[in-house]
């Protein structure tokens, strides 16, 4: 009874994410000129910069990024490999290799360009939804699955408030060096979190066919 009421909430809920993600690509798609909502978070920003805040922002942004993500990554994977738990080892590499391929994809189908009057730092491609917060979510959720897979709810809770900071962090580092408008973060959360649920399911069914 309790699987079935689980099963249901999750379907309501990343549907919910789903049908968020599609608006706010619609309303985005293609726009150079950024909506009212991430003009005024980035215009407000954009006039209280800080050096000392910027300097912090650029570390948080550099661990969501593939120099920090990938390294961390492929040691992981490589000691559960070692250690025969191919489970964890395929988990990980689909919900962060594929939600960064995944991510490429989408950002050619919305097509929207950078709020280029607001960076800080130079970077290339589309914008939405964004990559550095949509792997890090799937990635460091997925982190926080793994390890607390054998705990009680009370102890995951703790993972999974330190890992939601961090993605969190790193969604705000993204708005505040002005190489995403905000709605990006929003689609780059939404998408990266889908992404890691969907990871673990079609995982753990592998698994049982396996078995």
């Amino acid at each position: 009874m309790k699987g079935s009421k689980n099963r249901r909430y999750n379907f309501f809920l990343l549907t919910t994410m789903s049908i968020l993600f599609l608006i706010i690509g619609i309303l985005v798609r293609g726009n150079d000129e950024g909506i009212l909502f991430d003009l005024v978070i980035l215009e407000y920003i954009h006039n209280n910069i800080n050096p000392l805040v910027l300097r912090i922002m650029k570390f948080i942004s550099f661990i969501g990024s593939a120099y920090f993500i990938i390294p961390v990554m492929t040691i992981v994977i490589a000691y559960n490999y070692k250690r025969k738990k191919h489970y964890e080892s395929s988990l990980l590499l689909l919900s962060t290799a594929g939600s960064w391929i995944f991510n490429f994809l989408l950002k050619q189908i919305f097509h929207r360009t950078r709020p280029l009057d607001y960076f800080l730092v130079d970077q290339g491609g589309f914008s939405y939804p964004s990559g550095h917060t949509m792997v890090a979510t799937s990635f460091y959720f997925t982190i926080a699955y793994l390890l607390t897979r054998n705990m009680k709810e009370k102890d995951k809770r703790v993972f999974y408030l330190v890992a939601t900071i961090a993605i969190l962090l790193m969604g705000i580092s993204r708005i505040y060096l002005g190489v995403h408008w905000p709605t990006d973060i929003l689609g780059g959360l939404l998408m990266g979190y889908i992404f890691y649920y969907l990871s673990i399911t079609l995982v753990k069914r592998r698994r049982r066919l396996d078995k």
